[in-house]
């Protein structure tokens, strides 16, 4: 498993969208019904994204094209996490209400008087391609040994992505009232310092990204 994909991964587990979604789903009176729907829909599209590019890429690979594909993806993702974390900075970023309240944003409305098909769709929306699963994939692609050895690493990827939601349905079966308090304390350090995290993160994986593909293009200019 790629080592850089794992510590991806990792900053995926908790993110103000997932934590809005799943929220909202312990809130209601059947919540397992709703967390098996929104992992299962998230689960489908995401899987099938990851296979479908770690294949693409892989293709490439073996064509001889990745060595420069590679880095070149690299700065095209670091610039855009980059440039996030100025939209960000200068308060034009999104802000994802957590942890309940009004509002009037896409998260608010697909969250209310959620069905098993809508908590299907908000799995999906909630887990489209951003910056850090396109950069795991890229790295899993060029670390795997195979298609096999790719799609796996995709898997072992989304099952940490999903991880939070998995936590939260095994204890909505097992102890109820349990994941929605824990989730919660993360939620009052998410809530509060929401925009300093995300600038934060962006500028850290944007400038590692930038190195990583600056790195592998004088690679291939020596």
């Amino acid at each position: 498993m790629s080592t850089e994909a794992l510590v991806l991964a990792a900053t995926t587990v908790i993110r103000p969208t997932s934590v809005a979604a799943v929220l909202a789903m312990l809130a209601a009176s059947r919540p397992h019904r709703l967390l098996v729907a929104y992992i299962v829909g998230g689960l489908a599209f995401s899987l099938a994204v990851g296979a479908l590019v770690v294949v693409l890429l892989g293709g490439m690979r073996t064509a001889g094209a990745s060595s420069s594909v590679r880095p070149i993806l690299d700065l095209v993702l670091g610039a855009c996490a980059l440039g996030y974390a100025v939209v960000t900075l200068l308060g034009g970023g999104p802000r994802i209400r957590i942890g309940g309240g009004t509002g009037d944003g896409w998260m608010h409305r697909r969250l209310s008087a959620l069905s098993p098909a809508g908590a299907a769709g908000v799995g999906v929306l909630t887990h489209l391609p951003g910056v850090v699963y396109l950069a795991a994939l890229n790295a899993i692609a060029h670390s795997a040994s195979g298609v096999a050895d790719g799609v796996l690493q995709v898997v072992v990827y989304n099952a940490i992505w999903f991880s939070l939601a998995v936590f939260a349905l095994v204890l909505s079966v097992r102890r109820p009232e349990l994941p929605q308090q824990l989730i919660e304390r993360a939620v009052v350090v998410l809530r509060r310092r929401q925009q300093a995290i995300l600038v934060c993160f962006c500028c850290v994986l944007g400038g590692y990204l930038f190195v990583v593909g600056l790195h592998g293009l004088t690679t291939m200019a020596s």
